[in-house]
Formats: C-alpha cells, sequence, structure tokens
C-alpha cells in the first residue's frame, strides 16, 4: 500500500469521534535498547499525535551508551528509567509499568514505529468492558502492499507455525492453515490470535488480573503470551479500524567489518531467540510435545531449504576457524551451578576463538541476557540433535541427566568422527547410586568423563561403572583484584549469611538449630534464597530467634548477599561443588561448609576455609563455637580462600582444563 493510499485512510470521512471517557487515562510505554535515532523519531510523533498523553522511557542500553543524555536533554518532559544492557524486553515493560500510576492504561509502543494519528478509535475501544487489548493498523514500509491488518495473527497451531516459519503464509493466505487472515477482521469481532505489538494499547484492568508479561519470553512473544492468557481469562482482543502507526525499523549504517561480523552474530541471535520463543508459545498454549516438533521441523525445513538454494553446508557452517567446533548441551539456562558453569565456559572459549553453540534441551532462561551473540544459543528437543557447525573436528560436552546423555548418543552416532565428553554436575551419594543403570550405560560410550574433584570420581566410581577417560576439571569465577573491604556498621555482631535454593537438603533448619546453642553469644543469620521448601523451614525458626535470624528471600546475584558478610555458610548435606563458596572466596568472605564431595578440597582441607565434619548439629555446633569465640581471625581465614581462589578456581582455569580434555579425546 502507498504512502498516499495510507494518507487517504487516514484522512476518510469516519464521523465525529466518540467522547473519550475523563475516568480512564493512557500513558505511552517504550522500551529502547540501541537507535536512539529510531527513538527521537518515534518521541517526536508521539509529541505531534499525542501531546497531551504521559511517556515512559526505559533504555536498556547500558551505561555509556552515546548519546545517552543528550537525547534525555532534549526531551525533558519525558519519565526515563534506565536500565541495564540486554535486559530482556519482558522484563523491562514490567518493570517499566511500575512506574506508571496504577489505573493508567498502557499504550506499548515500538521504539522504531512513529504514531500517525490520535488513536481515537484505539482509545475508545480499549475502555469498552472486558476489552484487554487493541491495536490500530499498522503501515509496514519495508513491505509495500501488505494490508495494513497483517498485525492481526490467527489462533496458533503447529500447522500455521510451521507455515509461517517456512514462509508460506502469504501464498496459503485464503486457506485455513494460514496464520494470516484473508481479509480485515471487524471491530466488533475478538480475535482468535493475537495482535503484534508495534503500537498496543493494555487495559490496565486486564493487566492487574492477569498479571504482566512472561520473563521466560526475551525480545519476542511476550505480547503474544499475554493476550493468550487474558483470552483464556474471559478477555477480549480488538483490532481498530484506524491507521495508528508505521511499524518503522531501526535506523543503520554503513560501519566496519568487526560491526558487520557484529551485526551479523545479533541478527543470528534474533532469529534464533524468534524461532524458541514461537515455540515457547505452542508450549503454552498446546504443549511441550507440539514445541519440540515445531523445533525439530523447522530445522529440517531450513536445511532443506538451503539446500535447494544451492547453499549447502556453507550457509550452515557458522564461524569458521582452525579450532574445533565446541557444542554444550543444557537443559536450561537457569541460575543454577552448573548451568552457570556452561556459560561461563561458553564465553571463555568464545574469546579464544573456539566456535561455541549452546543447546537447550528444555527451554532457555535467564542466563541468555549474559551470553555474547557470537555464541550461538538454539532449543532443540534431546531425539533431534541437529546442530549446525563448520566442517571439521567437532566435541560436545554434555551434563549427566537423562535428556543432556540422549542428545549427546545420538548426536555423537551420526558421526564416528564426534567426541563426546560428559561433564558430571549431580551432586553424588555416599551410600547409594544417582543414575540410573541405562543412564550410566549410555555414559559408557562416551569418549570421556570429567569430573569437578578427585572426591567427586571416587564418590561416582563406588556405585557406577563408568567408562572412558577421567579428567578433573573444577569450576570457575570471573578472576578480580583485590577485593573491596566489606559493607559493616561499627559495633555490629558478626554476620552470617546463607545462600541457596530453599530445598531441605541445603539444610537451613539444620544451621538454625546449631545457632541456637550461643543465644548469649552476638551473632545475626541472614538466608537469601527461595524454593519449594521455604514457606515450610522459615516456619521452623525458634521464636527466641526470629529477632535474629532473618529470611530475606531472593537475591540479584551473590554479590548483594555478601555485601556484608563476615561468613558464609553452607550447610547442605548433599552438593558436588558449590559455587556459592567460589563467590564468597572472590570476595574474601570466609567460609564454612559442610564436608560433602568436592568441599574440603575447594577450602584445601581446612586452610582456606572451615570444614564441618560431620554434617549435623553437633558438628556444626562445634564449629561456629570455634568461629564466634575469635571473630577477628575471619579476615585472614577469608584472605587465604581469596588466593586459594585466584590460584585454582578462575574461569580461566576451568577452561584450561576443558581444552585439555578436549585436545586429548580429539
Amino acid at each position: 500500500m502507498t504512502r498516499e493510499m495510507d494518507r487517504a485512510y487516514l484522512q476518510r470521512p469516519v464521523g465525529d469521534p466518540p467522547t473519550l471517557p475523563s475516568d480512564r487515562s493512557l500513558a505511552v510505554l517504550i522500551v529502547s535498547r540501541k537507535s536512539h535515532d529510531g527513538l527521537e523519531m518515534c518521541l517526536h510523533s508521539v509529541a505531534e499525535q499525542l501531546p497531551e498523553l504521559p511517556v515512559y522511557v526505559y533504555d536498556s542500553g547500558g551505561e555509556g551508551c552515546p548519546g545517552r543524555e543528550e537525547l534525555a536533554a532534549r526531551h525533558p518532559a519525558v519519565h526515563w528509567v534506565w536500565g541495564p544492557a540486554n535486559r530482556g524486553f519482558a522484563a523491562a515493560f514490567n518493570a517499566l509499568v511500575t512506574h506508571t500510576p496504577s489505573d493508567t492504561d498502557l499504550l506499548l509502543l515500538n521504539a522504531d514505529a512513529r504514531v500517525r494519528g490520535p488513536l481515537t478509535r484505539t482509545r475508545e475501544l480499549l475502555r469498552r468492558p472486558r476489552v484487554a487489548a487493541v491495536s490500530p493498523m499498522v503501515c509496514d514500509d519495508s513491505a509495500p502492499g501488505r494490508p495494513l491488518w497483517d498485525i492481526a495473527a490467527r489462533r496458533q497451531t503447529l500447522i500455521r507455525a510451521l507455515i509461517a516459519a517456512a514462509g508460506y503464509s502469504d501464498s496459503l493466505r485464503s486457506t485455513p492453515i494460514s496464520p494470516r487472515y484473508a481479509r480485515q477482521p471487524p471491530e466488533s469481532q475478538s480475535l482468535e490470535g493475537y495482535l503484534g505489538a508495534t503500537c498496543l494499547g493494555l487495559s490496565r484492568a486486564a493487566w492487574n488480573a492477569i498479571g504482566g508479561f512472561d520473563e521466560e519470553f526475551f525480545r519476542y512473544g511476550e505480547a503474544a503470551d499475554w493476550q493468550h492468557r487474558a483470552r483464556a481469562a474471559g478477555w477480549r482482543i480488538l483490532l481498530a479500524d484506524e491507521l495508528g502507526a508505521d511499524r518503522g525499523h531501526p535506523v543503520t549504517g554503513a560501519g566496519s567489518t568487526h560491526e558487520g561480523a557484529a551485526a551479523a552474530a545479533e541478527h543470528r541471535r534474533n532469529r534464533d531467540l524468534a524461532r524458541t520463543n514461537a515455540a515457547l508459545l505452542l508450549e503454552h498454549q498446546h504443549s511441550v510435545h507440539h514445541a519440540d516438533v515445531y523445533l525439530a521441523a523447522t530445522k529440517l525445513v531450513e536445511r532443506l531449504q538451503q539446500s535447494k538454494r544451492g547453499a549447502g553446508s556453507s550457509a550452515r557452517a557458522g564461524r569458521r576457524t582452525d579450532l574445533p567446533a565446541i557444542v554444550i548441551v543444557t537443559n536450561r539456562l537457569v541460575y543454577g551451578g552448573a548451568e552457570r558453569q556452561k556459560a561461563l565456559l561458553a564465553t571463555e572459549l568464545d574469546r579464544r576463538g573456539y566456535p561455541v553453540t549452546i543447546v537447550c534441551v528444555q527451554r532457555f532462561g535467564p542466563l541468555i541476557n549474559e551470553i555474547p551473540h557470537r555464541v550461538r544459543v538454539v532449543r532443540q528437543p534431546w531425539w533431534a540433535p541437529i546442530v549446525d557447525v563448520a566442517a571439521g573436528p567437532a566435541v560436545l560436552i554434555s551434563g549427566d541427566t537423562n535428556t543432556e546423555t540422549g542428545f549427546a548418543t545420538l548426536w555423537r552416532a551420526a558421526d564416528k568422527s564426534r567426541r563426546w565428553l560428559v561433564a558430571a554436575h549431580i551432586p553424588p551419594e555416599d551410600d547409594r547410586p544417582i543414575y540410573s543403570r541405562p543412564l550410566t550405560a549410555a555414559m559408557r560410550r562416551a569418549d570421556g568423563f570429567i569430573v569437578l574433584a578427585q572426591r567427586h570420581w571416587e564418590m561416582l566410581t563406588a556405585h557406577h561403572r563408568l567408562g572412558g577417560r577421567r579428567f578433573v576439571a573444577p569450576n570457575g569465577v570471573a578472576a578480580a583484584g583485590d577485593p573491596a573491604p566489606p559493607i559493616r556498621s561499627v559495633g555490629e555482631p558478626p554476620h552470617l549469611v546463607m545462600l541457596s535454593r530453599i530445598v531441605e537438603h541445603k539444610n537451613p533448619h539444620l544451621l538454625i538449630e546449631a545457632l541456637g546453642g550461643f543465644t548469649e553469644m552476638r551473632w545475626r543469620l541472614s538466608i537469601f534464597g527461595d524454593g519449594p521448601d521455604r514457606e515450610r523451614l522459615q516456619a521452623r525458626t525458634p521464636a527466641e530467634l526470629r529477632d535474629r535470624v532473618q529470611w530475606r528471600g531472593w537475591s540479584a546475584g551473590p554479590g548483594p548477599a555478601l555485601a556484608d558478610a563476615d561468613l558464609l555458610c553452607v550447610p547442605s548435606r548433599s552438593e558436588a561443588f558449590p559455587l556459592v563458596i567460589l563467590e564468597a572466596m572472590a570476595r574474601a568472605v570466609p567460609v564454612a561448609a559442610s564436608a560433602v564431595c568436592a568441599v574440603p578440597e575447594m577450602l584445601d582441607f581446612g586452610r582456606a576455609g572451615f570444614v564441618v565434619e560431620p554434617v549435623s548439629v553437633s558438628g556444626w555446633r562445634e564449629q561456629l563455637a570455634k568461629i564466634l569465640a575469635d571473630p577477628t581471625a575471619l579476615p585472614s581465614v577469608g584472605r587465604r580462600g581469596f588466593e586459594r581462589m585466584q590460584e585454582h578456581y578462575t574461569v580461566a582455569a576451568m577452561a584450561d582444563a576443558y581444552l585439555d580434555a578436549i585436545a586429548a579425546v580429539l
């Protein structure tokens, strides 16, 4: 559709505009990532077309983003919210909503969009009963001739999702299997699918009723998922019969070769995120099986289309180097110790020039934010191990779960030149096996087995017959200079901290009971973390200790939790290699930990921390009595822990150990 046709549509007679109720205000909300040029054009269009509306902008470009302060100075009426770089759109928008009045409707506007009119009809429809979302029609200058209502999609099904991914939506538009509407839906018809989020009005009543965007979606699919939830709760989704915005596109320019490579990596990450979030939508609306079939089928279609175009393997090769390709398999990228180590390992190997791909066999997770774009991150079901790697040697590193092992087994079987390393992370037990017989048999086919410490291997082989070569690769944390002195108030009692997922085997109740024997001594305890057992375990805190024991809930990383800690306590009865110990050592915070699996070695058998044995109330009480009797000795213990971490437990040392194992099996 041409600009002249758009202008004619916008200026067509529609009768007198309805009077808008005065008791429902509207705020414009924009999440900006990088392009301040596009954002400035967007803000100018809002000021021209919607001058009476307050505007809130969440800028996640990160500190030092060029032009950030200058742009804010040119738009002083805008409410600016500064956020960290690479925060997902859903999390950023949810945070932005909290800055608006609680009774204000929300107009989600893409940072590159341009408002084309006062949105009179959109605003009227949004104020009707049980209407959750309304969008005006949107023009896309990059696709001339595309209907303005193509921001409306039909109900998501597996077939429609596959047709969209294969690029056949337009050619099949008149058939029931197309995800696109064949003709413009009337205003009175509640859409069975969802609206695009270029310019989308959201009812605050609906938002308050069903909650905000699901933050598991990262950059794509958040609004579609929210609309599905709203419709399932009995709300309506409407398309307004007015042209409201241009879709807009980021302002780009020619850059260096390095900038071109970075842009290509970002484009690939965005494409992989869109595919993964389309699968997540299917999982939410139907089942995980629909999502897995979609992921497997889209990868096969992609291979077929590349073959027809004559691209062949060159299109799938990715970054070609003389180094072997590394594939790291995980279930999810969540804030667990094993998952974080895989993210750190991938980032370090990428820094050293290795082509790295992370495969999630279940879902993505928040750690996607911390992985550089050069590292490819894809979701693929365990039974469809299709991974795009360059020709040449390739090594896969898996964990020791059923799904990761299943993926690795099938991937390795497809090519005899491939190699497979199992990196074990599940905490072993002294008195029983932790792997099933089929899982043990499958892992025995791997080319090598990586453990976290010698004792880790001894505990595993006491109950399992594991084959292949054995390698030791401890976990690591980012090395830093001398840590800053802890934040402490003069005269405060020693501050003990526990930081973990709150489940029973982490033993917070044991620690509290042990401390209960020292009511005459000065101490306080903060327990950071959340989990399924928190409410029950917190209720067991004795009444006489509740002024000393604080359950602090979830912590945004170890930094805030350990900022004023005098001692980290890790009373777990089952751990493999607690990463929180390394996080404390990196900050020169002394550690007291149960003598499980690799812990004694981590703490240099008591020379770089306090090793508690047996793991019991009496064992912990005895050790804590010595610590609390002389708290002035704690800083020197923390310093020895810091020095040991720098020597043995950095990310660089971990990567060196993995590369030794990779070289050995190749």
